[in-house]
């Protein structure tokens, strides 16, 4: 019977201890799952634990539930290297001599062996008495870092599920690092994305209100300054003015050296202006601080300057004195020196227009204004130059139908050899028969040829149509003259002028012999080495050369010397005085007695008096033209004077 009782006993202990060890287990893993369930929250959320140093520090937390480390470090790698760092350590480094651990392990292979387990693993170094507990911190992408854990208990078992728990915290954490990392990628790549958008913005604000070629500011910006400038000024805030530049024969720079030297024109001369504006000491004296300028390109070669604020317009000749300071130095293209002139017009608000449009159009028509006046030249807009400008903007629209609908003919107008009387040549003189307005004189509408650049085609019809009708006199038995033809500055300075003139002799079937071009002083002295080349290859073809207009630019007769000329051509505005003016008197003189030591002819045109014929008879002119003879006539007109075998006695 006891025997029976102490077998009940036993076995009563032995389910009481089994009972309280599941309890314990259930509390244990209760208590592991409430923890896994918290620590998941926690490091699921990257965003929250953005630093590697706060997952450490949660992390650890969770590691103590499960095993008390008296120390634990966390290792992570460098992937430059794939080299390990101790990046978190709970006690100071050197208390466990933890690197001196970690570079054992390292060089023993350890290290390495527990990278490849994914598990705790449990190690010893030689120069720790403690044991060593590792665990990788890997994701199913990388290697994350290691974890190290001093064990400080040698009594304590580190059991299978103890373990297992470990291994579901440490990898939590090393998806949280990489879930972190990934976080901190995507932020920094955001970051980068936000400022290239910030600076692309800047860029395309910039382009779409500046000039690409010289980064000034363009017509649009300009534009809205101007307004805002106008709604200060209607507030009682000064006056505003609008200048625009021009520069003078700009289409000839690029015709000649090409685009890429004209950008590089319309650089420098932004430069300058920029420069010339910011440094300006003229402008000091009205600058009260208040003075706003803004110099924008508004297109081609035409600039703009905004002055607002400012009290008086005696600032503006200041202005425009800079201005052409500026661009008074010669600038090098190609190897060329090149010096550039301008125009300017200028309108003053509210005077002139109160919009942007209309104070921009008045500046445009007093700068057009400015060059009909013979460029380099500044102008304020006046009413009457609006009536000019649209005058002139309705002979260019007409004038570019005018060839198509020949409206153009010529007349012919002789020159008469003062020692014989009889006709030696004819000069061809283009006119324009307009359907409403009649005649149109060539002082008219050959300035507007020559800025449209239409002046080349009416050139070659004058050309085409003299020598048709030399051909037609000469078949009549008409001989021993030449006719002459005026060639344009844009005609003269074509690469292929001697080639188009051939073609137009060749076709029409005439000898050479019967042609004089007439060419102003003026042209040949802007680019004397390519004259002298083109002049000489005319000479060599047998056509003869004047030179039209001397007197009136700034050659010497000395300088003429070079050019392979044959007659020069008095200029009328000194043979209209000559009898009366001992100034333009004196100047015929030398003209004729150095011209006849150069072995050079002389002819005066504009004679319209018996006094001029015998003055210039007596000074031993060579040959006379104007209205005392005859007017410009007819082809059919000119036949009386081949007739007539003397015309002045």
């Amino acid at each position: 019977m006891a025997d029976r009782m102490d077998d009940n006993d036993k076995e009563l202990h032995y389910l009481r201890r089994r009972v309280e060890h599941l309890e314990e287990v259930n509390r244990w893993h209760v208590d592991a799952l409430g923890m896994l369930t918290l620590m998941e929250e926690v490091h699921g959320d990257a965003s929250l634990l953005r630093d590697p140093l706060k997952i450490f520090a949660s992390t650890r937390q969770y590691l103590k539930r499960v095993v008390d480390f008296p120390s634990s470090a966390f290792f992570t790698v460098n992937e430059a290297d794939s080299s390990f760092r101790l990046a978190d350590t709970d006690v100071a480094a050197d208390i466990y001599n933890l690197h001196g651990i970690t570079d054992h392990l390292i060089d023993t292979g350890k290290f390495a062996w527990a990278i490849n387990q994914n598990r705790p693993v449990e190690v010893r170094s030689s120069l720790s008495p403690h044991r060593i507990i590792l665990h990788v911190l890997t994701t199913k992408t990388r290697v994350r870092g290691m974890f190290l854990g001093i064990v400080s208990d040698e009594q304590l078992v580190i059991s299978s599920p103890m373990q297992n728990l470990i291994s579901v915290i440490l990898n939590n954490s090393a998806y949280a690092l990489e879930s972190a990392a990934l976080y901190q990628l995507i932020n920094d790549h955001n970051q980068s994305l936000e400022k290239l958008v910030v600076q692309r913005t800047r860029e395309l604000e910039f382009q779409y209100a500046h000039d690409s070629l010289t980064g000034l500011p363009n017509r649009l910006l300009f534009q809205d300054r101007l307004e805002q400038a106008m709604e200060r000024a209607r507030g009682g805030a000064g006056l505003v003015v609008v200048m625009i530049i021009d520069l003078d024969m700009f289409k000839r720079i690029n015709d000649t050296l090409g685009h890429a030297a004209g950008d590089q024109l319309l650089r420098v001369v932004a430069e300058r202006l920029k420069c010339g504006l910011r440094d300006s000491d003229a402008l000091s004296g009205f600058d009260t601080g208040r003075l706003q300028l803004t110099l924008a390109r508004l297109g081609g070669d035409e600039f703009a300057i905004l002055l607002s604020e400012i009290d008086t317009i005696d600032t503006i000749p200041h202005v425009i004195r800079r201005v052409v300071e500026s661009l008074s130095q010669n600038i090098a293209l190609n190897g060329e020196e090149i010096y550039t002139t301008c125009s300017i017009g200028i309108s003053v608000y509210p005077k002139d227009g109160e919009d942007t449009d209309t104070l921009l159009k008045n500046a445009d028509a007093a700068m057009y204004h400015a060059k009909r006046l013979g460029r380099n030249h500044y102008q304020f807009y006046e009413q009457e130059i609006n009536e000019a400008s649209f005058h002139h903007l309705k002979l260019e629209n007409q004038l570019r139908f005018a060839i198509e609908r020949e409206e153009f003919f010529v007349l012919y107008q002789p020159k008469i050899d003062l020692r014989s009387g009889r006709v030696c040549g004819v000069e061809a003189l283009v006119r324009w028969d307009h359907p409403e307005l009649g005649v149109v004189s060539p002082v008219e509408f050959i300035p507007i040829a020559e800025y449209t650049g239409l002046i080349t085609i009416i050139g070659e019809y004058v050309l085409r149509t003299a020598c048709e009708q030399v051909r037609d006199w000469l078949h009549e038995g008409f001989d021993d003259f030449r006719m002459a033809v005026n060639l344009s500055p844009q005609q003269f300075r074509q690469h292929d002028l001697l080639e188009r003139m051939l073609a137009i002799i060749n076709e029409v079937g005439i000898e050479t012999r019967y042609l004089e071009v007439e060419i102003t002083e003026g042209v040949i002295m802007e680019d004397v080495a390519a004259a002298i080349v083109t002049m000489q290859r005319l000479h060599e073809l047998g056509i003869a050369l004047s030179i039209d207009d001397f007197g009136t630019g700034y050659s010497s007769l000395s300088f003429l010397k070079r050019f392979p000329i044959d007659t020069l051509k008095i200029d009328r505005s000194f043979v209209n005085d000559i009898t009366t003016d001992s100034a333009d008197a004196s100047i015929v003189i030398a003209i004729i007695g150095m011209a006849h030591n150069m072995g050079l002819k002389v002819i005066a045109e504009g004679v319209e008096g018996e006094s001029q014929l015998i003055f210039l008879r007596a000074l031993k002119c060579d040959e006379i033209q104007g209205y005392l003879i005859s007017p410009p006539v007819s082809g059919d007109k000119f036949r009386d004077f081949f007739l007539r075998q003397r015309l002045i006695p």
